[in-house]
């Protein structure tokens, strides 16, 4: 009986053994499962961050040139920066002094193409537009921050008043400093 007690001890011990080696296997195929892909997430991220940010530039930009069909309100420009990003796709960034009724007024009568998806009149708003494209500009294009510096005042400004206005194929951003009269106008080809 000692015996058989011992046989059967000992198959329970290598019953055991096995199945906690077997748990143990299924534990490190899926830590190393969760580690390649987390690995294969950071390469891709890094090449496609390249990618875009290698196909990406900057030039010159007016008003003008993005509603050349329209008649632009009277403005002092002071500076402006177009950022081009694949494929076919821009921000562009203005700083310029106007008057402030005729700036609104001039964007909320835009024509649209799409009048479904769009504003019919500019809306007052919080800002986070802007704050997020001026993050998005720090954390995935670092270099393009310093071509648009001057649109970073809007962060010291004490008195700023925040509209948007989205009329199709373009949204357009406002941060108004209420004091000085200067626009910070960013306006984005909606990503379709």
């Amino acid at each position: 009986m000692k015996t058989q007690t011992n046989i059967i001890l000992t198959i329970l011990i290598i019953f055991c053994s096995c199945q906690r080696a077997k748990n143990k296997g299924k534990e490190l195929i899926e830590k190393s499962k969760t580690e390649i892909a987390d690995v294969s997430k950071k390469a891709w991220k890094k090449s496609v961050n390249f990618a875009f940010n290698s196909f990406s530039s900057t030039e010159n930009v007016t008003l003008k040139d993005i509603y050349s069909d329209e008649i632009i309100p009277e403005m002092d420009e002071i500076k402006s920066v177009q950022i081009n990003f694949p494929p076919n796709f821009y921000s562009c960034y203005f700083r310029y002094k106007t008057d402030k009724a005729g700036i609104i007024k001039f964007l909320s009568e835009l024509k649209t193409i799409q009048p479904e998806i769009s504003d019919s009149e500019i809306k007052k708003s919080d800002g986070n537009e802007l704050k997020k494209n001026l993050e998005f500009i720090e954390r995935e294009m670092p270099d393009f921050k310093k071509e648009i510096s001057f649109f970073y005042n809007i962060e010291n400004i004490e008195k700023i008043e925040f509209y948007r206005c989205n009329k199709y194929p373009n949204a357009n951003y406002l941060a108004i400093d209420v004091d000085k009269g200067i626009v910070y106008h960013l306006i984005e080809k909606y990503w379709n």
